[in-house]
């Protein structure tokens, strides 16, 4: 019979930011459904960098004002202060401190490993347009949704 250990997702996190500010890119599995269409929780894996200068649009991993890890996109920097917000979300937004920027996200990695920089222009452009159409995000979701259903 085998045995398993349960590591507490701060701890991995906290490594994996401790060798990013090392100049080490961390692979890093994600979870949830906050980043949909762009990252799939349960799918997909991001590349996480040292920070460096961030700007809006930029996906992060960054520890919110309430203590939580979260991989989000940059809505407004203002100041020392950042607002994010998952592309799957149709309003939560979580705030930090530049400070709470903690990984900047360059890739998205597929099963098969699959590498898709998000610097890249039809990248860019796609997320451009998905927050110009936020007041539409929920109808936009609902289809993703369906479509992705009829895929798997």
């Amino acid at each position: 019979m085998s045995e398993s250990t349960c590591i507490d997702d701060g701890v991995i996190l906290s490594e994996a930011v401790r060798l990013v500010n090392e100049g080490i890119e961390v692979t890093f599995p994600v979870n949830g459904r906050s980043m949909r269409p762009f990252i799939e929780g349960g799918r997909d894996s991001v590349v996480l960098v040292k920070p460096g200068e961030v700007k809006r649009l930029d996906v992060v991993l960054a520890r919110t004002d309430t203590g939580r890890f979260v991989v989000h996109r940059i809505v407004s920097l203002d100041g020392g202060r950042v607002t994010l917000m998952g592309d799957g979300n149709l309003c939560g937004r979580e705030t930090c401190g530049m400070d709470g920027v903690l990984a900047k996200v360059t890739h998205v990695v597929r099963p098969g490993g699959k590498r898709i920089p998000l610097e890249m222009p039809r990248m860019r452009l796609a997320v451009k347009m998905w927050v110009a159409l936020l007041p539409f995000r929920r109808i936009l979701l609902k289809l993703y949704r369906v479509c992705h259903r009829i895929g798997n």
